[in-house]
C-alpha cells in the first residue's frame, strides 16, 4: 500500500502551453513552455527590456581599447560574445521560469547574429513581447467572460 501512495502523483493544469517558435518560412526552429496566465510575466518582460543594455554591455569590448573593432580571431571577441550570450540566456530563461527557453530561441543561431541590421535577440524580444501581450489579452478575455457568467448567475439568483 505504501508503494502505491509513493507512486501516485497529483496532476494540476497550471495553464502552461508548449509554444513552437517558427521562422518566417513557417519552419519550427524551437519551442518553449509558457504560462499565459502568469500575471508576473509582464513585469518580468518589462524589467528584462530595461536591463537589455547591461546584458549587452560585454559587447562594448568589441570596439577595442583604441576604438578599432576587434578582429574575429582576437580572443576578447569570443569572450565578449560568450558573456553577452550567457546573459541573454539567463534573462530569457528567467522570463519564462525555465531552464531551456533560451535554447528554444537561440539553439540554432547566436542571439547576437545580425538580422536586418539588428541583433537576432532584439527581434526575438520584440516577438516575445507581442506574443505575451496577445496571450495575456486572450486569457484575460476568457477570464472576464467566465466572471461575467458567475456574476449573471448570482444576479439571477438574487432576483428570485
Amino acid at each position: 500500500m505504501d508503494n502505491q501512495i509513493m507512486n501516485m502523483a497529483i496532476t494540476v493544469d497550471d495553464g502552461s502551453r508548449r509554444v513552437p517558435i517558427m521562422n518566417t518560412r513557417g519552419e519550427e526552429i524551437g519551442a518553449f513552455t509558457f504560462h499565459p496566465t502568469d500575471i508576473g510575466i509582464v513585469g518580468r518582460y518589462n524589467a528584462m527590456v530595461e536591463r537589455f543594455d547591461s546584458v549587452t554591455e560585454p559587447l562594448q569590448a568589441l570596439a577595442g581599447e583604441d576604438g578599432e573593432a576587434l578582429a574575429l580571431e582576437d580572443p576578447r571577441y569570443a569572450e565578449a560574445i560568450d558573456e553577452a550570450t550567457r546573459r541573454v540566456y539567463a534573462e530569457v530563461d528567467a522570463l519564462f521560469g525555465s531552464d531551456d527557453a533560451a535554447q528554444g530561441f537561440f539553439g540554432r543561431m547566436n542571439p547576437f547574429s545580425p538580422v536586418d541590421g539588428v541583433f537576432y535577440c532584439a527581434k526575438v524580444l520584440e516577438a516575445v513581447g507581442t506574443y505575451i501581450g496577445q496571450a495575456f489579452d486572450q486569457e484575460t478575455a476568457r477570464f472576464s467572460e467566465r466572471a461575467r457568467g458567475y456574476t449573471n448567475r448570482a444576479q439571477r439568483r438574487g432576483k428570485k
